[in-house]
């Protein structure tokens, strides 16, 4: 797969929230407050990248040649469990608030590890997964903060139709049919 394309996929067509359910729960949270969310996300993407490399070469390296490499989301957990700590004390002393979770970026790296055969492709598809992640935020926003704006408007109302929201985008990217694009290659 070329590297455009994977972008392009990973990141528009087969969002890792939309179609995985990787931090479902935490987009509606997110969607719904206007919660600055960079130091997360630059937490997500740093731990992840370092976890999706040091897994794909642990299992390269170590793990393959023993005939292990089922272990390897074992490793991955291992790794992301040590780098996230690492990078949440960083994240505390830097902004004075918790960048913690969990979902979008031990789950990104098991998908690029997962679904790369090479390094430079799982980095890519990392970076992919957790950009649309956090990119899809704003979108939700957008749609969803005039449908919370009725008055009385509980919380579990407002979660409803950001589940609605995403059901419409994921149905809108599905009902484009790609395969005239690849028609006169």
């Amino acid at each position: 797969m070329k590297i455009i394309d994977a972008i392009f996929f990973y990141t528009l067509h087969c969002s890792a929230v939309l179609v995985y359910g990787i931090g479902i729960l935490q987009e509606a949270e997110n969607s719904l407050s206007r919660k600055k969310i960079g130091s997360t996300a630059i937490k997500s993407l740093a731990c992840s990248l370092v976890t999706v490399s040091l897994t794909f070469s642990i299992n390269k390296l170590l793990l393959a040649p023993l005939g292990l490499s089922e272990l390897y989301p074992l490793a991955a957990l291992l790794l992301w469990a040590a780098f996230s700590s690492f990078f949440e004390i960083i994240a505390q002393l830097a902004t004075k608030k918790s960048a913690a979770e969990f979902a979008v970026s031990y789950l990104a790296a098991l998908i690029a590890l997962n679904e790369s055969p090479s390094l430079l492709g799982a980095i890519v598809i990392d970076i992919c997964c957790i950009a649309g992640c956090y990119a899809l935020i704003p979108v939700l926003y957008s749609f969803t903060s005039k449908m919370v704006s009725v008055k009385n408007a509980d919380t579990f109302r407002q979660k409803i139709s950001v589940f609605f929201c995403m059901m419409i985008l994921l149905l809108a990217l599905y009902a484009l049919n790609t395969s005239w694009i690849y028609a006169g290659v």
